[in-house]
């Protein structure tokens, strides 16, 4: 149930609070003074796009705010809680939006702000808004499913919680089978292809840095007579240098002068010795130092078949690797393939005759719900003053499964006596689908009483009798439902229970619109405009009260 709506410098709203209550509530007011905005905002709160538009003249930014009274409504608490949004110990809902200059909005609930699709999975639960060119949703043939689902959806949820599952199974198997189908297309050429590939790759016996030491390797041969030069320069200024002699000539003149010099002298012969094994290293190692043509030609010879390998099958010696693996495990499954087809059949099989069952119970169920529908519809209509109607759930099996069960429905009517049935689409016009519409809700309204519902001037078209008829439904609504209306109609309009007047007001340069809710003298007034215009008269002011007694004892 909606409690209130705060509204802060929104298109023709500069600070406005809604106060609702439980029943049947209506709204009113002239053209043009803000009841569009008022849906608008409600729209808003439940998920709609927003435009930087919408925020009022000279202001950075608009707030709206609602607070819901959540109790009783488990399947939103169960949403919530999945969610990891808290819920007050009140059981409240509070949702805000505040619209941004630069066309973002801040959306939260409960103060902890969430993504727009977070607002519209909630607002499924909370708000069902219809409006004058709802009936739009009665035209699309596709919709005609989801509103008669809508009238065994208790029954309905099981059954398709263990549908969807053997559904997404069964087409998973079906996916796996026309992959595995695909790769036997030229089995035979394609697993000749792969074994050559693999074979390739598993004779070259690769390495992972294999490529990097060959390299050095080609820089090293490539160079050796630079290399060998400088040695024999390095070893001749080895054998050139008396350097270190002499400095031990001239320490072990003076040791016996200073008894700490034998520690020097002892460290300078391990030097000395180290110079001496550390020439004859470098030159033994220049003299086996010669360019090796055959080693340099089967380097050469295997960075070329590393580099086509490589244009081949990867950039690289680990790609090279990676996709003989792959390789390998698709000739494992080309390989294994029949025998693993043969087994998916089986399964696929299995899970068909299980998808099958299942389908069929919800086709039935759809079949006792259209039963039900065709003959409440009639029933509905000719309280709304649609006689003569024929009506008919038409409902056929597909070729194939589709994730909402195997059933085609589509509305058919006929609204002449003599005439055929037909699609709803190609016989009624505007008018009789919005008493369409209202029928349905009027039936639906007895299954389940935890969403709002808005009827935004769906008495378009219609006056008198049957725009009575339609409040009297919505007032029935009324009983399990919160209902908020808006509307032009004074006899729908004298039904409510609560009736709020929306009223706009110039003031200086700036134009405004308040909402207040009238008593009774109010009411009456207003009632007595809408049946008569600006000339408020005696004679009108009594049409109105009796109206309103008049629809007294339907309350």
């Amino acid at each position: 149930m909606l409690i209130s709506l705060n509204i802060s410098n929104f298109a023709v709203f500069e600070n406005e609070t809604i106060n609702f209550e439980n029943g049947f509530n209506v709204f009113t007011g002239e053209t043009g003074s803000g009841k569009s905005v008022l849906i608008e905002a409600l729209s808003l709160i439940l998920g709609e796009r927003s435009s930087k538009d919408l925020i009022r003249k000279g202001k950075k930014s608009a707030l709206i705010e609602a607070i819901f009274d959540i109790s009783g409504n488990k399947y939103l608490e169960e949403f919530l809680e999945s969610n990891n949004i808290e819920i007050s110990q009140e059981d409240y809902l509070i949702i805000s939006r505040e619209l941004l200059e630069n066309g973002k909005s801040i959306n939260k609930i409960n103060t902890r702000t969430v993504p727009l699709n977070m607002l519209k999975e909630v607002g499924k639960y909370l708000i069902d808004i219809y409006g004058q060119f709802g009936h739009e949703s009665l035209f699309k043939k596709e919709n005609h499913i989801i509103l008669l689902d809508s009238l065994v959806q208790r029954e309905l949820s099981p059954l398709f919680e263990v549908y969807s599952s053997l559904y997404s199974e069964h087409s998973k198997k079906c996916r796996e089978i026309e992959t595995i189908k695909d790769k036997l297309e030229n089995k035979d050429l394609k697993i000749e292809q792969l074994n050559y590939e693999i074979n390739e790759i598993e004779e070259a016996d690769l390495k992972p840095e294999e490529e990097d030491e060959l390299l050095k390797e080609i820089k090293k041969l490539s160079n050796v007579q630079e290399i060998k030069g400088s040695l024999y320069e390095a070893n001749k200024i080895l054998s050139a240098s008396a350097g270190m002699n002499n400095v031990y000539s001239l320490l072990n003149k003076i040791k016996s002068y200073d008894e700490k010099l034998e520690n020097f002298l002892s460290r300078l012969e391990i030097i000395l010795e180290e110079q001496q094994f550390f020439a004859h290293d470098l030159r033994d190692y220049s003299e086996k130092l010669d360019l090796d043509e055959s080693k340099l030609n089967f380097i050469e010879n295997r960075m070329s078949l590393i580099s086509r390998l490589k244009r081949k099958y990867g950039y690289s010696i680990d790609k090279i690797i990676e996709y003989k693996s792959s390789s390998q495990e698709e000739l494992n499954i080309l390989t294994e393939a029949e025998t693993k087809l043969s087994m998916l059949v089986k399964e696929k099989d299995i899970l068909y005759k299980d998808l099958k069952k299942c389908a069929e119970e919800i086709s039935k169920l759809r079949k006792n719900a259209a039963s039900m529908l065709e003959k409440q519809i009639l029933k509905e209509l000719d309280d709304l003053n649609m006689k003569n109607i024929k009506f008919k759930v038409d409902i056929q099996g597909r070729n194939s499964f589709a994730a909402d069960g195997n059933d085609q429905v589509e509305f058919l009517i006929s609204t002449n006596v003599g005439s055929d049935l037909n699609s709803v689409q190609k016989v009624v016009s505007g008018g009789e689908a919005s008493r369409i519409m209202l029928a349905f809700k009027k039936i639906t309204s007895d299954i389940d009483s935890d969403q709002t519902m808005i009827f935004d001037e769906i008495d378009s078209g219609i006056s008198g009798k049957t725009s009575q008829m339609s409040g009297i439904k919505m007032n029935y609504i009324s009983a399990k439902h919160q209902v908020i209306c808006v509307t032009h109609s004074p006899q729908i309009a004298s039904i409510s229970k609560n009736h709020f007047f929306i009223e706009k007001k110039v003031v200086g340069n700036n134009t405004y619109s308040t909402v207040r809710k009238l008593d009774e003298e109010n009411k009456i007034y207003e009632i007595a405009r809408l049946l008569s215009g600006m000339k408020i008269t005696d004679k009108s002011l009594n049409n109105a009260k009796e109206l309103i007694e008049s629809n007294n004892n339907i309350q």
